[in-house]
């Protein structure tokens, strides 16, 4: 047993990756992706072989979820001692057949980069495994968990990163809201549909920092702190770096509004948060 609830921002080991491990005061995990598979060691050193109460994945992207799948092929997660894992991935045998969206072939690079590989093993955890519906809730010791977002079928010009989870941990003392890799168009449907369950202590910013939600969607947080899942360069790159610079090849892609992280940082100054955890620092301890 525990007298703090704690949550472990990890340090990447590989590039611009997310992993959280919260520990309860009962002693038990829930884990928030996890990485790439050379993220693993350093997953488990702070898992430390507690029971995973809940493991969320909150999209299909490699420096989320391809370590997952990675100790599912290797050992079968004979590592961990997993109650439930918890997602909500595109239709991948639908979409396959999608042609009339904005980028066919980022379209399609998007949907077979990883979820395939998740699916060839969905029907092996199907006893863990729980799909999530927006709306749905759940409490695991003294933490209560809101699932405000899931995918959105018609939002395909950023297809994984707008299928983002979008949930919430509140505990006695604290409120987190994660946004998972959410852009512009979905932080527009999650402001338009849930703003008003959007308010929390501390804010997971949006695909690291950059490319995501819109200045309102932070309004409505109005966070205390900020949790960056950013190596230095990302945490430091300019308004719009090299990779942003064809704007015009943007707006043929329908991917408008995205811009690097010197933006949403000024926006964290203007809404005044003082206290920033970045992954760049090394690992972040945060008692809830």
């Amino acid at each position: 047993m525990n007298d703090k609830t704690l949550l472990y921002q990890i340090t990447e080991t590989s590039e611009y990756m997310m992993s959280f491990v919260l520990v309860t005061k009962a002693d038990n995990v829930i884990i928030i992706d996890g990485g790439r598979p050379e993220d693993m060691p350093l997953l488990k050193k702070y898992v430390g072989g507690r029971h995973i109460s809940a493991w969320i994945l909150t999209h299909a992207h490699p420096d989320h979820i391809s370590g997952f799948i990675a100790e599912y092929n290797r050992n079968r997660l004979a590592d961990f001692d997993i109650e439930r894992v918890y997602y909500h991935f595109p239709p991948y045998e639908e979409l396959k057949e999608r042609t009339d969206v904005p980028d066919l072939k980022y379209f399609q690079r998007e949907l077979n980069e990883t979820l395939p590989g998740f699916l060839e093993i969905e029907p092996e955890i199907a006893d863990i495994a729980h799909i999530v519906r927006q709306g749905e809730s759940l409490d695991i010791d003294e933490c209560h968990i809101e699932f405000i977002y899931t995918y959105h079928d018609g939002l395909f010009s950023n297809l994984m990163n707008d299928s983002s989870l979008v949930f919430s941990i509140t505990t006695p003392q604290k409120k987190v809201l994660f946004l998972g890799d959410l852009g512009p168009e979905g932080g527009d449907v999650l402001y338009e549909e849930s703003r008003h369950l959007l308010k929390a202590d501390i804010v997971q910013m949006a695909h690291h920092g950059h490319m995501n939600v819109g200045m309102e969607v932070y309004a409505a947080v109005m966070p205390e702190a900020c949790l960056w899942c950013c190596a230095d360069w990302l945490y430091n790159e300019p308004e719009i770096p090299s990779y942003l610079q064809n704007r015009e090849k943007l707006r043929r892609m329908q991917r408008e509004r995205m811009y690097g992280t010197t933006v949403t940082r000024r926006w964290m100054e203007i809404l005044g948060v003082k206290t920033h955890y970045v992954t760049k620092d090394g690992t972040n301890v945060i008692e809830l």
